[in-house]
Parts: C-alpha cells; sequence; structure tokens
C-alpha cells in the first residue's frame, strides 16, 4: 500500500510539472485600404490612435504594393507628431523601383494613444506612381478572463 501512495505522489508531482502556456496576449488590427495614383510629389496620412484607452503595446505599419516606379525611389517615413507640432521620426525607409504583392512594408512600435504620420514623397522628375495596401496600427492587448 506504501509503494502505490509513493508512486501515486510520484506520478502527480511529475504531471503538475508540465504545463501549458498561456496566451498572454492578442493582437488587434486597425487599417486602412489605400489605392491611389500618386502623381504629386508628396502625400501624408493621418494615423490617429484613438481606440487605445488603455495603452496597449502598439506597432505601426504598412504594406504596399509599388508600381510604375521603374527609376524611382520613393522614401516612407513615420513620425510622431505632438500636441504643439514637433515632429519624432520613427522610421525611415526608401523604395526604389516596383514592388508587388504588398512587399514594401515596414513595421515600427509606436506610442499608444498618440498621432502619427505616414509620409511618403517620391523623387523630382519621376512621373505618376500607383500605390495600393495597407496602413494602420497593431494593438497587443493582454487576455483577460
Amino acid at each position: 500500500m506504501k509503494k502505490l501512495i509513493v508512486l501515486t505522489l510520484i506520478c502527480l508531482g511529475f504531471m503538475s510539472s508540465f504545463s501549458i502556456p498561456n496566451a498572454e496576449a492578442k493582437l488587434t488590427l486597425e487599417y486602412k485600404n489605400v489605392n491611389f495614383h500618386m502623381s504629386e510629389d508628396s502625400e501624408s496620412f493621418s494615423m490617429a490612435d484613438y481606440f487605445d484607452r488603455d495603452y496597449d503595446r502598439t506597432w505601426l505599419f504598412y504594406k504596399f504594393t509599388i508600381r510604375n516606379a521603374e527609376g524611382c525611389t520613393l522614401n516612407m517615413k513615420i513620425s510622431r507628431i505632438t500636441l504643439a507640432g514637433w515632429v519624432f521620426p520613427r522610421s525611415e525607409k526608401e523604395f526604389t523601383g516596383n514592388y508587388l504583392d504588398y512587399t514594401a512594408t515596414d513595421r515600427v512600435e509606436g506610442d499608444a494613444n498618440r498621432n502619427h504620420v505616414l509620409e511618403i514623397t517620391k523623387n523630382p522628375g519621376c512621373g505618376d506612381v500607383w500605390i495600393n495596401g495597407i496602413y494602420g496600427f497593431e494593438h497587443e492587448e493582454p487576455d483577460e478572463y
């Protein structure tokens, strides 16, 4: 009988050492679809984050397809804007030529509940460029049971 109790306690101790990891967070997306013909030298998009009331960890991202850009260089910059008008760059990337299937991408950590802007500029002398894709926010929200 003592052996059975000892073996049962060992088995229970061994089984309790295995645990299933809990999901600590989930990602929610806020994004906008864009499809435009860029004939001007610059475009900008506001990225206002009004729905993250709990100040969860936030990432800013974009995924674009760029066409008709042979020999052109596009500069894409994500910046944070303060209420006083100060601009703090978060990320800046250059894309030269065509990028198909949403391969012109960037993802950078942002400030929760703050205004950001995505600025796209192209070199002078470039022709019209077609851009389509998405830009927005990813929020890491903790799972609450």
